[in-house]
Order: C-alpha cells, then structure tokens, then sequence
C-alpha cells in the first residue's frame, strides 16, 4: 500500500461548497394601492357601458402578486425566527450539559456527479434535514422503497447546506473556544462515513482553513484582548492507529518514543501519560505544531477518498489563564476529527488498508456502545472495551461541554450509511454530560422561556403560510 504524506494544513478530501448562488431573501417594495373607485367621468356611462374584462383580469394578476409577495415576507421573518430559536436553544442546551450535534451535508463531487447519483439528502431550514424524496424514499436499511410514503425527517441543533462556507460553520461554533478560556474542558467532534467530508470540515484547505484553523487564530485574538490576563497555552496531537496511540509531536520525528498510557484524573478529565507537550506562545507556533502533526498521520488512497484517514486524530489545546485579581482558570479543548465508517466493498481496501478498516470499523462499533449505554441510562458505561471510548469517557457522559459536528454524503448511493450517521447522532443528542460550572438558574429559565415564545411564534407563522 503506498502512502501519501498528508499535506500541510490540507484536508483528505478537499472539497467547495456549491457554486449555485442559494435563496435570496426577497427585496420588500412598496406596493401603491389601488384606485377602485371609478373615475367621474365615467359615472354617467356606467349603465350602459360593460365592464372590461382586461380591467378584471388586470386586478386577479395584482391580487395574485399581492399574495406572493405576502408568503415571502412571511418565509423571510420565519426563516429569522428560526435562526433565534436555534441561537437561543444551542445556548440553553450548552447550560444543560447536553451533547449537542450539528450536522453539515457535502456537496455531491467527483464520481457521484459522472454517474449522476441522485441527491437524497437536503437541509430544509438551519435545524432539520430529509433523508430521502418523495419520488426516491429511503426505507430503514437505507435503501430506495417505493413502498415508502415519505422521507425521513431529522431535528439536530444546527444543520448546515451544501451551500455552507468554512467560516459559517466556525460562527456557530466558536463560542467553544472562550469556554475552554474560562476554563471548562472541552471537545469538538467530528463524525460520519469515509469520503463525507470530515477532515475538510475541521482542518480544510490553505484557502479554506477549517474549525481548527479558525480555533487557532480566534484563541489567541480572544486571549491578546482580555486585559490584565497573563496566559499559557500548551498542544498535544495523538493518533490511534490500529488501536494503539501514537505520538505525532514527539521530538525524535518519529512515533516510536514510549508508550503512550491513558489516565484519568482526580477531576474526572482523562489525560495522556508520556505525550509530547508544546508550549506554544502565539497563533503561528500553535498552528506550526497543527501541521507537524498533520504530516505524520495515516493516510491513503481508497475509492471512497483520494486521502482516506487511517485513524483517529486528537488535537488537544491546554489554557491556563490568570486575571489580575489572581483567579486562575484551566481549561481544556480536545479537537477530534473521527477515522470514517467503511465498508471495505465499496472503498476497495485489500491486505493492510482492510485491516485498518476493520479496526477502525471496531472502535467506532465501541463508540457506539457506550453511546447506546448512556442513552439508556445503564449503571455500567463500557468505557474500558476500547482505548478510543477511554479517551472520550469525559466527552460522552463525563464533564466536557461536548459539540458532535456529523458529516454526511448527500447522494443514494451513500444513503444506508448516511441513514445509520443520522440515527447515531440522534442518539447522541439525548446524552448529557456534568460540566463543572453551574449554570445560573434564572438564566437557564429566561431560555427556557425565551424558547417557548419562539416555538409559538413559529408556529402562528406556519399558519399563516
């Protein structure tokens, strides 16, 4: 199997949103209303004059323009009080503790397009996304059914089109970074199949940084504003690679220094025993350190993707902060861009590159499991059945504030395994983790009822619609 050197701060699979320019919001003119009142002169003649059918069909093409014009007001202020209701729930739901999950749909590329594979996923608005269309539903195994009636609907905290740009996707996550400043600990996952997407996502192109890019600049933005802050900023990168962990910072510019241990720490956070630190003393010796670690990594080619990842990539930033008044702050951010779902059929992978997928295939399978736990409430979470589940047992019901981002391939012949991504992140949705800091309760209550005021509002719309 020949292996490719991943690029410097380039992703796996680089990819632009759609050219096609998406919706605009409707431009409101003034509408002049009506003279229905006849003219004098035409008083006298009244009763002996027939009314015009060009003035009747003239007043029904005004009415119709009236009401189009009407539905679109209504779609753009629907569509605002959409993008609050999400606002305000995201930050509820971060209050919470809840894993919150935002998913983001690829546009469809490459052979998909040569084949002209049908587009059978769409985002209808910024929380819901549909699987499937009505002329190509897709039933529980992921397959078109005639059979089926109507698409599948999904509800996440944010979804993101095909038309989403690299810093749309980074507004909305963002406020992750003044978190970890605060000192909260912290984790930023990416998950979905091979070829969705993923490694584009979180680390992008030169033209086109991704989430960890993105992380990197506004950190230390943020921490050069605050005044009177004195601040140390640590980075480590790991990669599990055939379920052992590997050091991508270590000195000798290799990964075989000693081995890597997993703990966890007196305060429930889980650390890594033998990994190389950086202390890093702006945006550029962090960023030099991103790409270090990105050129050490497993890739290769599979049909699925021209550099597919072959493991799982954690890149954990550390930041201990002091006010003037002496109060100290240590939090922690972990970035983790997932190793993708594969079925060895489609991808082609034969010898080593199979047994990479099957193990990856197997931590993932892990992963699940505790998801599956956590959701039912299960006294026993079984973290210790994988090393991967261990590194994420305090972002999956331990003490992070954790932010799932799915990625998924729009088209049908990705559909069963987009099908099982969306059900996974489901499921994910509904588990809730012990963050340290309390929340404030009235805070917490004027969202709770800030929420409910915008679900009413949406709904006396949709009426009206």
């Amino acid at each position: 199997v020949k292996r490719r050197v991943q690029p410097a701060c380039s992703a796996p699979q680089s990819w632009a949103p759609l050219r096609s320019e998406p919706p605009q919001r409707c431009r409101v003119q003034a509408v002049a209303p009506r003279d229905l009142a006849p003219s004098r002169e035409h008083l006298g003649t009244a009763s002996t004059t027939e009314p015009e059918d060009d003035s009747e069909e003239d007043h029904s093409e005004e009415d119709r323009q009236d009401e189009l014009l009407r539905v679109k007001l209504l779609q753009v202020a629907f569509a605002e009080e959409l993008e609050k209701r999400k606002r305000c729930h995201n930050r509820l739901q971060d209050l919470k503790g809840a894993v919150r999950v935002f998913c983001r749909v690829r546009p469809p590329q490459g052979r998909e397009l040569q084949e002209n594979d049908p587009v059978v996923v769409r985002a209808l608005d910024c929380m819901h996304l549909q699987l499937g269309t009505a002329s190509n539903p897709v039933n529980r195994s992921g397959s078109v059914s005639p059979k089926k009636r109507r698409p599948d609907r999904f509800a996440f905290d944010a979804v993101f089109s095909a038309h989403a740009t690299q810093a749309e996707i980074f507004e909305d996550v963002q406020d992750l970074v003044q978190s970890t400043i605060d000192g909260f600990n912290v984790t930023l996952l990416s998950y979905g199949q091979t070829g969705a997407g993923k490694t584009f996502t979180m680390y992008g192109t030169a033209d086109q940084p991704g989430i960890v890019p993105r992380t990197i600049e506004h950190l230390f933005r943020t921490l050069d504003a605050t005044p009177r802050c004195e601040f140390e900023v640590k980075c480590h990168m790991v990669e599990m690679y055939q379920s052992s962990l590997q050091d991508l910072l270590a000195p000798t510019g290799s990964t075989s220094g000693p081995a890597l241990r997993i703990h966890r720490e007196a305060s429930g956070t889980v650390g890594i025993d033998g990994v190389t630190e950086r202390v890093v003393r702006s945006a550029e010796e962090l960023a030099a350190a991103m790409q270090t670690g990105l050129g050490r990594r497993q890739v290769c080619e599979t049909r699925m993707s021209a550099n597919s990842s072959r493991s799982h990539l954690l890149f954990t930033i550390c930041v201990e902060t002091r006010q003037a008044g002496g109060k100290l702050s240590r939090g922690k951010l972990t970035l983790v861009d997932l190793a993708g779902s594969e079925r060895t059929k489609k991808s082609g992978a034969t010898g080593e590159v199979m047994e990479e997928a099957k193990c990856i295939n197997k931590s993932l399978s892990a992963l699940g499991d505790v998801v599956c736990s956590l959701t039912k409430g299960d006294k026993h979470v079984p973290y210790r059945n994988h090393p991967l589940t261990q590194l994420l047992s305090d972002s999956l019901g331990g003490t992070a504030k954790t932010l799932m981002l799915l990625n998924v391939a729009p088209t049908q012949s990705n559909s069963g395994e987009t099908l099982n991504s969306l059900q996974y992140a489901s499921r994910s949705r509904q588990i809730n983790n012990r963050i340290h800091a309390g929340a404030d309760p009235a805070q917490v209550e004027r969202l709770m009822t800030e929420v409910a005021r915008l679900n009413t509002s949406l709904e006396s719309m949709a009426l009206q619609m």
